[in-house]
């Protein structure tokens, strides 16, 4: 016996939020999403053709279909059609494909979305989800939407680019300047720049207009074969001038505009940066386009991100802060891990209104008793100060020599003082101690407070607080790649993957 069914009786249409679950995630989405007021966004100023789509509607679409690891426009117009849960929350409209990914990266979006991390943040004060105290910093890779080898090295850029300036000045001296009659006028003897290789094309043309009106007007044969042969030259030279040096000239200057401070760049997607990932499947260190994304989490709600063209993360932290919203910023804590602990962040952290704690680089070796007892800990030499010299525990005298100045790529100045030894063995000056009293300064502050026990217990929350977030948006909702190009296009898709986390978060959070 059968369960009775038929698909001819007519049935009048339902409340699409009978068929849902009471405790649904779309009633979140849309409860979060209509917080926000957006009578500011006007994404189409034209009286002229139909009304736009409301960009709550299509935001609920995207957000919604995020979180249930959906990232193609295609498919998530698939979605507005067949899904129940997605037609309650546009209400049953249906918004092409085309449509959704031009809103997902225009820049009207990202105001949208940056008011949304706001509002949604100041959602979970009042609910009581998170307290404003401290921020939990991290950053990840994650690969662009760019092919694998398209890769633009600067060093190869710095090699060749030299080269072509050479092959120039040589064609030109011996190959060239005898043939044209015209003495081409330079600033100097220097390198060939764009704008004279532009002239020399000009003036090859020039040259080779001429002969053709003498051979119009000469009819002895000897002279007539010098002259084409004469052409012959000309225009070898004419075309490598337009064909090679020229192209080429205009692609280097292209490139190293496209660098911006950076040793590589894509060309399906020149804002995106060749990176060492650690989802290495062949496990040989191979590189791949990918953009540094930063977070800032707190109970592992992500309260605001970044995306940065640099690999490490040494030099996020302090552009980073400084685009904290209002409504983000902590009252007290930034917490980071080793990957921030340089000299420069660690001097702001301390000119900053928060109490940093942020590890360095060697804080973890430093605690183990190998190192404490080892001649490279520092505390186990012997400081003269009269002579200020250092003695080695194997007894090595080193004497102050000289102050040494280093400039980072940021700008930042920073100065170490440099023992030799007067050792004769080390004659040739190789063996001498450098140090940073400066940077040595901001790591005993750091000892301090990560030895405190407030400062233990936010560094111990680091890893529960920050690192889940990576995990569940890679693993759980499969982001493991942009589907879009550009940074600016980067940031929309990666503001609506971490706001898509956080809603499900959220969601569960309150069933509980």
């Amino acid at each position: 016996m059968y369960t009775h069914y038929t698909m001819n009786q007519t049935v009048l249409p339902l409340e699409i939020s009978s068929f849902l679950p009471e405790n649904h995630l779309v009633y979140s989405i849309h409860q979060v999403v209509e917080d926000l007021d957006t009578r500011s966004y006007e994404l189409i100023k034209n009286d002229l053709g139909r009304p736009a789509f409301h960009p709550k509607i299509l935001l609920k679409a995207l957000l919604f279909a995020y979180s249930e690891g959906i990232f193609s426009g295609r498919k998530i117009e698939k979605m507005m059609q067949e899904n129940l849960a997605m037609q309650w929350l546009t209400a049953q409209t249906i918004v092409s494909y085309r449509t959704l990914n031009r809103f997902r990266v225009s820049e009207e979006t990202k105001k949208v979305l940056q008011d949304l991390y706001c509002t949604f943040s100041t959602r979970l004060k009042q609910e009581k989800l998170i307290e404003g105290q401290a921020v939990y910093i991290d950053g990840t890779k994650v690969e662009a939407n760019a092919n694998k080898y398209t890769f633009v090295w600067k060093k190869a850029v710095d090699r060749f680019y030299p080269k072509l300036k050479e092959k120039e000045m040589k064609i030109y001296e011996e190959e060239i300047a005898p043939l044209i009659e015209q003495e081409m006028i330079r600033e100097n003897n220097d390198a060939f720049t764009k704008e004279e290789i532009f002239t020399l094309n000009d003036l090859l043309q020039e040259e080779i207009e001429k002969v053709n009106e003498e051979l119009q007007t000469i009819t002895k044969k000897e002279q007539s074969s010098s002259l084409k042969k004469k052409r012959r030259q000309l225009k070898k030279y004419r075309n490598q001038c337009h064909n090679d040096f020229i192209p080429r000239e205009q692609k280097y200057e292209r490139y190293y505009k496209t660098f911006k401070g950076r040793n590589s760049f894509s060309k399906t997607d020149p804002d995106a940066t060749f990176m060492r990932m650690k989802d290495d499947a062949m496990m040989n260190g191979q590189l791949k386009a990918g953009y540094n994304v930063q977070i800032a989490t707190e109970n592992q709600f992500v309260l605001h991100t970044q995306i940065y063209p640099n690999p490490t993360d040494t030099q996020t932290l302090i552009p980073f802060m400084n685009t904290f919203p209002e409504s983000v910023k902590p009252s007290t804590y930034v917490v980071a891990d080793a990957g921030y602990g340089s000299q420069e962040n660690l001097e702001f952290l301390e000119s900053s209104p928060w109490t940093g704690i942020v590890k360095y680089g060697m804080y973890e070796k430093e605690q183990k008793r190998k190192y404490l007892q080892s001649e490279k800990n520092l505390a186990n030499w012997t400081y003269i100060q009269e002579e200020n010299a250092y003695v080695h525990p194997d007894g090595t005298y080193y004497a102050f020599n000289y102050i040494r100045r280093q400039k980072t790529n940021t700008g930042y100045v920073r100065f170490s003082h440099v023992y030799r030894s007067t050792d004769p063995f080390y004659q040739n000056g190789k063996k001498s101690l450098w140090i940073n009293y400066d940077y040595e300064a901001h790591k005993l502050k750091i000892k301090e407070k990560l030895s405190s026990k407030e400062g233990a217990k936010r560094y111990g929350q680091r890893k529960i607080d920050v690192e889940p977030a990576f995990g569940q948006v890679k693993a759980n909702l499969g982001f493991t790649r942009f589907s879009v190009r550009g940074q600016s296009k980067v940031e929309n898709e990666t503001q609506l993957i971490f706001m898509a986390n956080n809603l499900r978060k959220y969601h569960k959070r309150k069933e509980k």
